[in-house]
């Protein structure tokens, strides 16, 4: 399974990928600031998880569902962002995000969900840690 995180602040990617543990999780773990680059990345690779922040350098975050719809595959798409406000909310459900955890108070049920993700995919056989960063 391969994993793209996507946002802004460099030292937040690089957190998040190891609090999350993803290294470890995933075969393959990219990582960018721009959606730009994310779309990129997706039109070439499968990717199977979409971790994202709303706030992003060229675009907003949401812009990724976008070309989500347009692929062969659709890889789970979660929201990891402080943007939790009923309008942004809305906006989620709108463009079909898979899932939405607040940056600032959910990393524990984001780290327990990813655990439970890996877990159950039927294709994850072995670790190969590599991380891949497009910036």
């Amino acid at each position: 399974m391969n994993i793209l995180v996507v946002d802004a602040v460099s030292e937040v990617r690089r957190k998040l990928i190891k609090y999350l543990q993803l290294e470890e999780k995933f075969h393959y773990v990219f990582e960018t600031q721009t959606v730009k680059e994310a779309q990129r990345i997706m039109g070439t690779i499968r990717i199977d998880v979409i971790i994202f922040d709303i706030q992003l350098p060229d675009k907003s975050g949401l812009d990724l569902m976008m070309l989500r719809h347009k692929l062969v595959y659709k890889p789970v798409t979660i929201v990891c962002s402080n943007y939790g406000w009923p309008q942004y909310l809305n906006a989620y459900d709108n463009l079909s995000v898979d899932y939405f955890f607040d940056k600032s108070t959910e990393l524990l049920e984001l780290k327990l969900f990813i655990k439970n993700l890996v877990d159950k995919s039927d294709d994850y056989s072995s670790v190969f840690s590599h991380n891949h960063n497009f910036n």
